[in-house]
């Protein structure tokens, strides 16, 4: 039976789908944590003024330790209780800010896997394309590789850009040269290349297979009397 393809698309969607939802979730816990706090009953200008303020503080100042020298200074609870305006905060909320703050990074972390695999396996024609381009490249720097330019010039990209460019000008007949001769007798040095590695290639796997034959014919087989 067989397989049924994977909907990247539709995968793609649903994780948008959630991203957003606890996106939402965030936004309205944000909004229960001002409301606990009693913060909700500042103007609009003078919360947000403190919220700039809260995180400008806290990237400017490293996180005291407990035996620093901000280990005497009041905690925003003791003194809220101290001045009685102190509220009764949820004990559960700061933990569903944390797991919704984690989901959205196990999502984050979830699509671009996806993506990634959507990438390796995409059918449409700019990705065919583009793939197709990419194993020509390669092919070329092999046949740059099998001919020993690179051994023979020390990889040294300049000289061999500039061979390249001898060789276009050649075919080109800026020297005189007759183009379709060249063209001609180096198609010939290439097949006679291309029939020689492939001679080699054939050789060495008939030895390979001749050499497992006889270790084959030089075992006993079942039912032979033994010498």
């Amino acid at each position: 039976m067989a397989r049924k393809p994977r909907d990247y698309d539709a995968e793609l969607q649903a994780l948008m789908d959630r991203a957003k939802k606890l996106k939402n979730q965030k936004t309205v816990q944000l909004g229960e944590l001002v409301q606990v706090t009693g913060a909700d009953s500042l103007p609009m200008e003078a919360l947000a003024g403190a919220l700039l303020a809260a995180v400008e503080q806290s990237r400017s100042h490293p996180k005291p330790s407990r035996g620093g020298p901000n280990a005497a200074r009041p905690s925003f609870s003791k003194t809220a209780r101290a001045s009685g305006a102190a509220r009764q905060v949820p004990p559960n909320l700061l933990a569903d800010m944390q797991a919704t703050t984690a989901r959205l990074r196990r999502l984050v972390v979830v699509r671009n896997r996806l993506d990634a695999a959507r990438a390796r396996t995409d059918t449409r024609d700019w990705a065919k394309a583009r793939r197709e381009r990419t194993r020509h490249l390669i092919e070329l720097g092999g046949l740059v590789i099998k001919a020993d330019l690179v051994e023979l010039l020390d990889d040294d990209r300049a000289t061999l850009l500039g061979a390249l460019l001898d060789l276009a000008g050649q075919l080109r007949g800026m020297d005189g040269d007759d183009p379709p001769h060249l063209r001609a007798r180096w198609r010939r040095a290439g097949l006679r290349a291309f029939a020689a590695e492939r001679d080699a290639a054939n050789g060495e796997q008939g030895q390979e297979e001749g050499e497992t034959a006889r270790e084959s014919a030089a075992l006993p087989h079942p039912g032979s009397p033994a010498p």
